[in-house]
């Protein structure tokens, strides 16, 4: 049982995504999947809390009693899982009796979750286009519990509370303190970047990478976060930054 379990965890794949967090299990031992789960979301309860959560199970078949063990699990670690993407029907069913969605918005599937056929090149996905160079310019706080989503760049004059979130398909600006979830980059843009003018947010998240503050807490000038070498590195924003 312990090999199995290690065996799923690096099956395991946490990725961001327009709606949350997207996790991926790979093809593996069913019987190790709840308990594989459970020792990654341990591991990263920090900065997974409060995410909503797109379960990919692949190939997996899974009951009614399955599911709604699994949706426990993510509620005792503070997650809510709203969707379960799975190949197959049977699976998807289940997930829709336990009220959960089987697709992901914009995906290459139909409503019932099935493959759309007819992709252009030789059945690769398209190509990413860049973000819509409009912008949403807020003059105001975002509170505690207000989620906000953009299709182009953001920018805040005013703070981000802990508890907002903020995600944006390009860069995300905020003219004052970040110190909630700001997701940058949401549809892929590994180029976009975060800036504020205290940096101190609960989560940080570009294209498909996650980040949380240091425990050195705020920083004390503005700061640009940015993927340098496939991490998110914050860094003091100098005019050298622009464009």
């Amino acid at each position: 049982m312990g090999n199995d379990v290690k065996r799923v965890r690096q099956l395991i794949d946490i990725k961001g995504i327009r709606d949350g967090l997207l996790i991926r299990v790979g093809d593996g031992p069913d019987v190790a999947l709840g308990e594989a789960l459970a020792e990654t979301l341990a591991g990263k309860r920090a900065f997974l809390a409060g995410s909503r959560i797109a379960l990919d199970v692949g190939r997996r078949a899974l009951d009614d009693a399955q599911l709604a063990a699994l949706h426990q699990l993510f509620e005792a670690h503070e997650l809510t899982l709203w969707a379960v993407l799975a190949e197959d029907a049977a699976t998807r069913e289940a997930a829709r009796r336990a009220g959960l969605a089987t697709r992901l918005s914009g995906s290459a599937t139909d409503l019932e979750g099935n493959a759309l056929g007819g992709r252009a090149n030789g059945g690769e996905p398209p190509a990413k286009e860049p973000p819509p160079a409009n912008a949403l310019l807020l003059r105001e706080t975002v509170r505690s519990g207000r989620a906000l989503w953009h299709d182009g760049h953001v920018v805040i004059v005013g703070d981000v509370n802990p508890g907002a979130e903020v995600m944006a398909a390009g860069s995300v600006i905020v003219w004052g303190r970040l110190r909630g979830l700001v997701h940058a980059g949401a549809l892929g843009d590994a180029t976009a970047v975060i800036c504020a003018l205290e940096l101190n947010p609960t989560q940080l998240r570009i294209a498909d990478h996650i980040a949380v503050a240091p425990d050195s807490g705020p920083g004390r000038a503005p700061e640009q976060a940015a993927i340098r070498d496939g991490q998110i590195v914050a860094e003091p924003w100098s005019a050298r930054h622009g464009g």
